[in-house]
């Protein structure tokens, strides 16, 4: 079938429901011959992709589909271990307040222009809100600057130098030794070609030039944009991939990857169980049609993620009128809601309730401090919140939820627990996935009384730390960009909790400058007891993404591609998804 025959087939699809099948796994097939090569997939996600510039953040399989154009520096493998991806080796000294990078030779974006250190250092220091001029091949521009979350993310980062073409060295302002997870960021910090984030004139800071770079993504990964909507992504072989496979054969194998965004669980289901998908991912969410298709092994075959979205909802403290300035009110809501109850009757037990902020196996991960589900005292703190309230009282919040039928009936499932411990509840606000986004992470602080969900995700402390601390720029912080209108507009953007606790920052400061292994983990450990203790963050369910293959679209090497150390990269370890580099279609 045609590329353009599958795309009408699936938006066909999309409109009905579709009959079950029924069941076989998938063989894994060899390394394809050169015969092989070709094959136009159509896959199915939830999530809009709003863009593709510096300020987009994006979640979940929409991550994943950028992630068939970008590259980071640094990967992860089948294991879990950080390992190198554009950059083949890192060094730290200094305490861990130096970081040296070495880039990986004769790479190239799809458009053809050089990947190196000098593009690297560009990218390091617009993401983190520093405002630019120079000159780089045949681009002269003058006060460049884009303003994002990322201002907040590498908040720590104190200066970024190129000495030679392929060395990116990073100076700290305080010591980080667990900095490698914050240059993975679950799959978030990728590289962008000159082309997308600069313009020949200069002028890459103005309103039109910065939708420009949000529309028109380039990098260094396989595929490259055809075509692209906020609901409809169409990649292509990039020409300029750098990598070969193991007979020097090059890559990627597919022609083209086409992302469609189907909203409801129901009808994405549908367009896989008819082949009018090749494959599409769900949520722990979306548990219910997760659990009908692993029924169904004839007709597709699953490849299970791990549950690398954290699951903890953070109190707005410092929004007008909110409750949650108060303890008494942080600790009714914390032990208000039976996440593992929650967990049952929404996930059908797919999601995992570690009782902490992280998995048991994040460096972070401790129960201590955590309320844990208790009506009584949930009814206790409600009262002592009123109190505390006074006139402004009763203690009453506003729930938030996506468009999708899923995403509501999950947020009614947690109001039902509020209701029930005697918290009065506002109407619950829906809207799409986007629009939420961008007004939890706002330059003016999140609008909404929880950031729910996931805010914090991947390994390490890296993509964690920062949404939990006072601000991102210490009050006594010698960072130059602390002082900026973007350093000063982002100081809160990513703090969701709005919170002015400084032992927060204590603790989890002093973490991260701990050269012994197991003492940082103590301290991190201390550092989440605290924050659990005092209502901060409240333990929720931790999430992953499902994605299963339509058997007769015949997907092969789907668990055997390996990064360029050697080191095979689980299909959907995070939230990216499937590395679509080495998978080939058998015809």
């Amino acid at each position: 079938m045609t590329s353009r025959r599958k795309k009408w087939a699936v938006a066909a699809a999309v409109a009905v429901a579709a009959s079950a099948m029924a069941t076989t796994t998938q063989a894994a097939g060899a390394k394809p011959a050169a015969s092989k090569f070709g094959g136009d997939v159509n896959v199915g996600i939830l999530n809009t992709i709003s863009g593709w510039c510096f300020s987009n953040a994006l979640t979940g399989d929409a991550l994943g589909a950028t992630r068939t154009v970008y590259e980071s520096l640094v990967e992860r493998d089948s294991t879990g271990k950080f390992i190198p991806h554009l950059a083949s080796k890192w060094a730290s000294s200094e305490g861990g307040k130096v970081w040296t990078f070495t880039l990986r030779p004769n790479i190239k974006f799809s458009n053809g222009e050089a990947f190196n250190a000098e593009v690297v250092k560009m990218n390091f220091d617009l993401g983190r809100g520093a405002v630019i001029s120079g000159t780089l091949g045949s681009y002269t521009y003058t006060n460049i600057a884009y303003g994002s979350t990322g201002v907040g993310v590498n908040a720590n980062i104190m200066s970024v130098d190129a000495p030679d073409p392929l060395t990116v060295k990073i100076t700290l302002e305080r010591p980080d030794n667990d900095f490698i997870g914050l240059m993975y960021r679950a799959g978030r910090y990728v590289m962008r070609a000159p082309a997308q984030i600069l313009t020949p004139d200069g002028k890459a800071n103005t309103a039109s030039t910065t939708a420009s770079c949000s529309l028109k993504g380039i990098g260094t990964g396989p595929f490259m944009i055809q075509s692209y909507n906020p609901n409809e992504l169409v990649v292509v072989r990039n020409p300029n991939y750098w990598r070969k496979d193991a007979a020097g054969e090059q890559l990627p194998y597919l022609n083209s990857v086409t992302y469609v965004v189907v909203k409801e669980a129901s009808q994405r289901a549908a367009a896989l169980r008819r082949g009018n998908l090749d494959a599409a991912s769900f949520t722990t969410g979306e548990a219910t049609f997760v659990l009908d298709l692993r029924k169904r092994k004839s007709v597709v075959t699953e490849y299970a993620g791990k549950a690398a979205s954290w699951g903890q909802w953070v109190p707005n403290q410092n929004k007008p009128g909110s409750p949650f300035k108060y303890q008494n009110c942080r600790l009714a809501a914390a032990f208000a809601v039976d996440w593992k109850t929650y967990n049952q009757v929404r996930f059908k037990g797919l999601g995992v309730v570690s009782g902490s902020i992280v998995g048991t196996d994040h460096i972070m991960f401790t129960r201590n401090g955590a309320a844990g589900y208790n009506v009584a005292k949930a009814k206790e703190f409600v009262a002592k919140c009123n109190t505390d309230l006074g006139a402004a009282g009763p203690f009453k919040l506003t729930l938030y939820a996506d468009t999708s039928t899923t995403s509501l009936n999950n947020t009614k499932e947690v109001q039902k627990y509020f209701e029930a411990a005697g918290i009065q509840m506002n109407p619950i606000f829906q809207a799409e996935s986007a629009v939420l986004i961008s007004s939890i992470y706002r330059g003016g602080g999140n609008l909404y009384d929880f950031a729910e969900g996931t805010p914090a995700e991947g390994p390490g402390s890296g993509y964690v730390l920062p949404f939990f601390v006072t601000g991102a720029f210490p009050t006594n912080s010698t960072n130059p960009i602390a002082k900026t209108a973007f350093g000063i507009g982002y100081n809160k953007v990513i703090a969701l909790g709005n919170h002015s606790d400084t032992q927060v920052d204590n603790l989890l400061y002093a973490a991260q400058a701990e050269t012994n292994a197991a003492a940082r983990k103590k301290k991190f450990q201390e550092a989440t007891a605290y924050m659990q203790a005092t209502g901060l963050l409240i333990p929720t369910v931790h999430t992953a993404t499902f994605t299963f293959v339509y058997n007769k679209s015949k997907l092969r090497g789907i668990t055997q591609f390996k990064n360029p150390d050697g080191k095979t990269l689980a299909p959907t370890r995070d939230i990216k998804g499937f590395e679509w580099t080495g998978i080939w279609q058998e015809r």
